[in-house]
């Protein structure tokens, strides 16, 4: 298990990736309230382990991929010093808010549509909807909305459906003239049976000393470029912390095209470069991440990636990894990270 933990704003945070333990569940939380959680595993192994209860206090979401060839794993999100105001839906928990010195916050997690039977593109017009209004019991709008996790079932058969429908979204709450979210996009199913579910960060700083702003990727185009609607990164500044969530990130070429397709190890560089890139333009480095979930369309690449980490001396990131469809077939690997550093 990695843990690195930060105080912010007089309140103390972690970030936990771990295994699951199918057979004994989660290690206790030692100090602390877990504000979100979420799991990944084979549909077997999660139902095995008992897991997928939405009507606890703790705002959760399960997620399907693979055969079970790479372990379960979950990250858990551990707060000290704040008391969260749960946000609820259908005797359900799907959020909470919370704050500290510096901002008030939103966290929701595995927000779903409320009739899995009606079209794909009807289901994640009504997430959207629902993100929105579960942000209300907060006091926000989807304008406060810095980072999104995006999550289809069969993602490769409706990627560009999904797309038109955030856009238009997008377009409606006038989400383009102010921040574009961070986002990461994976296809994934859920023990839920929707086909499409979501993850979001909002945050409203208390004053001029704490700032939201996009990064750009010094190696890449914009995705809204290409016609994905996402930031390369968001950065939120406080007095006491600098915290970078760099979104979902492949092999992609600056004007957009896939890279090196069919060679993972290329695809596994380059986008460890865009990351790097990132990170280097905001003062940050390896040293700095919190987080970092990668995603290997197959499981066979999982000893491709560990040969890059060990050649670059990374085996010691705080990493979790999971087979999923990326938004492109020929896309083999994608990375998401967070990074956090003190302001000296």
């Amino acid at each position: 298990m990695d843990k690195t933990g930060i105080n912010n704003g007089g309140v103390w945070r972690v970030s936990e990736n771990g295994v699951l333990d199918v057979e004994r569940g989660l290690p206790k939380v030692r100090e602390g309230r877990v504000f979100s959680f979420t799991g990944w595993g084979s549909m077997a192994e999660l139902k095995q382990a008992g897991v997928g209860a939405k009507g606890t206090e703790i705002p959760q979401m399960w997620l399907c991929g693979g055969d079970g060839s790479l372990p379960p794993v979950y990250q858990r999100f551990i707060v000290e010093g704040a008391e969260p105001s749960l946000i609820t839906r259908d005797n359900c928990t799907v959020g909470l808010c919370y704050e500290d010195n510096h901002a008030r916050y939103c966290l929701l997690t595995g927000i779903l549509p409320p009739d899995t039977s009606v079209s794909r593109v009807e289901q994640t017009s009504a997430v959207f909807e629902a993100v929105e209004d579960a942000l209300k019991d907060a006091n926000m709008t989807f304008d406060n909305v810095v980072r999104t996790w995006l999550y289809m079932d069969d993602i490769l058969d409706w990627y560009d459906d999904f797309n038109r429908v955030r856009d238009d979204f997008f377009r409606s709450r006038n989400v383009y003239d102010g921040l574009v979210p961070a986002s990461t996009g994976i296809g994934s199913a859920n023990l839920y049976g929707a086909a499409f579910t979501a993850c979001a960060i909002a945050v409203t700083p208390k004053d001029d000393s704490t700032y939201v702003i996009p990064v750009t990727s010094p190696l890449q185009c914009a995705a809204l470029d290409y016609g994905s609607s996402f930031s390369r990164a968001v950065e939120i500044g406080t007095p006491d912390y600098r915290t970078l969530m760099i979104s979902g990130t492949a092999s992609i070429k600056p004007g957009g095209q896939t890279a090196f397709v069919g060679d993972v190890d290329r695809q596994i560089q380059l986008t460890m470069d865009v990351v790097e890139g990132i990170m280097k333009a905001r003062a940050m480095s390896w040293n700095d991440a919190t987080r970092v979930v990668m995603y290997l369309k197959k499981n066979e690449f999982l000893d491709n990636w560990r040969a890059w980490l060990q050649k670059n001396k990374l085996e010691n990131l705080p990493l979790i990894n999971i087979e999923a469809d990326v938004c492109r077939d020929d896309l083999l690997v994608e990375l998401e990270v967070d990074c956090v550093k003190p302001v000296y």
